[in-house]
């Protein structure tokens, strides 16, 4: 996808499933072996589309540390409600 991106869905979503695994965003950086830029990017609603293996890493590692289920699920749904609503036409 080229042009403007919007992460707000996967932004928030992240967000809230990192927090309740009690991971900091550094925490989750050495985890994964993502970047901190790129994940405060992404959890502000910014950057790069994630692609499905970096979504994995963060389902693994996020879930790893917590009770939840379906974290890459979540991450996943998310992400392509943000894709969906990109696609749609903006009101003139």
């Amino acid at each position: 996808m080229t042009g403007k991106t919007s992460l707000k869905n996967f932004g928030q979503e992240l967000s809230k499933k990192r927090l309740e695994a009690q991971l900091s965003i550094k925490e989750l950086a050495q985890l994964s072996g993502l970047p901190e830029a790129r994940l405060e990017a992404m959890e502000s609603g910014s950057g790069e589309f994630p692609t499905f293996d970096i979504c994995y890493r963060l389902g693994q590692v996020i879930s790893s540390h917590s009770n939840q289920l379906f974290v890459l699920q979540d991450l996943w749904q998310a992400l392509k409600a943000d894709k969906l609503e990109l696609s749609q036409p903006t009101p003139t």
